[in-house]
């Protein structure tokens, strides 16, 4: 990932919440498939606001976002295929007000973390 734009997520959020480094890359570049895609870089947006900015920004930029909750999944889902950077939630997560509490609902939304089963 060319170095502005590491900047610029760093300024943004912070360098304990952009992280570029190999050992992160390793750490995020799997899920339950096995298949393995190492992106360019892990944000951890701390609220809403971060990812806006970060969704803007990588627009205009274009660079690949990939949300990423537990990484947990059979789907690939949560796999930077083609690069990028992973979008992780777990600051963010429960802590945070979502859309569904702003506007009063009660049923049929899920947070970060969120545990799917049969």
């Amino acid at each position: 990932m060319d170095a502005k734009h590491i900047k610029y997520f760093e300024n943004l959020i912070g360098q304990d919440n952009a992280k570029f480094d190999k050992a992160h890359q390793i750490a995020y570049c799997y899920d339950a498939t096995k298949k393995r895609y190492e992106p360019d870089g892990v944000l951890f947006p701390r609220d809403e606001n971060d990812v806006s900015e970060i969704l803007k920004y990588c627009n205009e930029n274009k660079i690949i976002i990939v949300p990423r909750g537990a990484g947990s999944g059979f789907t690939g889902g949560a796999l930077a295929s083609g690069g990028g950077v992973v979008l992780r939630y777990a600051k963010y997560g429960s802590r945070s007000p979502t859309w569904c509490d702003k506007y009063g609902f009660t049923k049929g939304c899920i947070r970060s973390g969120a545990i799917l089963s049969a």
